[in-house]
């Protein structure tokens, strides 16, 4: 029975790593720029399909889907900010998140026409048999996943906080007009926030593809767990991203063992709801709040 809850916790944490890499990138560009980027599970999805590209068609290691799709991927979102988005902001930021729901729909469409199967399938990185902890049957791609996702959103986290290039963007999520009389661009800071943002998603797509798979649905999935898991940990706080996605996916997985598999979206609409009730600012806020 226990190992069977250790089984059941461990998986919920797997996943739970991947919601906060993806809360993460969200909460990134929305504490730099007040958007909520509804593209992001696109351009995760298309990390995944990358991954793809360079493990299935291509032959080539691991390592170099790690190293370049990020990459790839936030040049693809700075892109977009540069050519669309920033265009688009002279009007409103509303108009700029109705873009973003409808790049996402056009990228996820995209991707349906270039390539007309239902999944993708990537191998998993490790061919090494499982090993047994306390009776928990213990993957190494499980392992890797949490180290590997948690370890990314630290370390995102310690740049956002303490690097050269996150003063910028805590600038212009403090106040705008007073990041301006120091010198700061909002094209650049926008810029450099989608840029980080398009990188975590690049990253969550190399992670989950191999446990996924490649997928249209993996866009919707990838944007409804890391919008959740956002609301939940704070929309305004890095670190509330990280707690609030494992605790969602925690909570997902708990269900589905012990309820059944329909209850498992219904958990994370139910956590959303009950927090957007009774704590709108999250449960893991930052401690000062943004000026506007």
């Amino acid at each position: 029975m226990l190992s069977q809850l250790g089984f059941v916790v461990l998986a919920g944490i797997k996943f739970g790593a991947l919601y906060a890499l993806t809360a993460l990138g969200l909460v990134v560009v929305h504490k730099a720029t007040k958007t909520v980027n509804f593209a992001h599970g696109a351009f995760a999805m298309l990390g995944a399909f990358g991954s793809f590209l360079i493990v299935v068609n291509w032959g080539w290691p691991y390592w170099a889907a790690y190293l370049m799709i990020p990459i790839a991927i936030g040049v693809i979102a700075a892109t977009i900010e540069f050519l669309i988005l920033r265009r688009l902001r002279q009007a409103d930021m509303f108009t700029v998140v109705i873009a973003t729901v409808f790049l996402g729909i056009a990228l996820s469409e995209g991707f349906r026409l270039t390539y007309n199967t239902e999944l993708l399938a990537v191998p998993s990185l490790f061919a090494a048999p499982p090993f047994i902890v306390a009776g928990v049957v213990i993957t190494r791609d499980t392992m890797w996943v949490i180290v590997g996702a948690l370890l990314a959103a630290l370390a995102c986290i310690a740049v956002f906080r303490y690097g050269r290039i996150g003063r910028g963007m805590r600038a212009m999520a403090a106040n705008i007009r007073g990041a301006q009389l120091c010198g700061y661009s909002i094209d650049g800071v926008y810029m450099l926030a989608w840029f980080l943002g398009g990188v975590l998603a690049g990253l969550t797509g190399v992670f989950i593809a191999p446990v996924t798979g490649v997928s249209v649905d993996l866009s919707i999935a990838i944007i409804t767990a890391g919008f959740v898991a956002g609301v939940i940990g704070g929309f305004d706080s890095p670190r509330g991203a990280v707690l609030g996605g494992l605790l969602l996916g925690v909570a997902e997985s708990l269900s589905a063992a012990y309820g059944s598999s329909a209850m498992k979206n219904c958990i994370s609409f139910l956590l959303l709801f009950l927090v957007l009730m009774w704590r709108p600012q999250g449960l893991f806020p930052e401690r000062s709040g943004r000026s506007v």
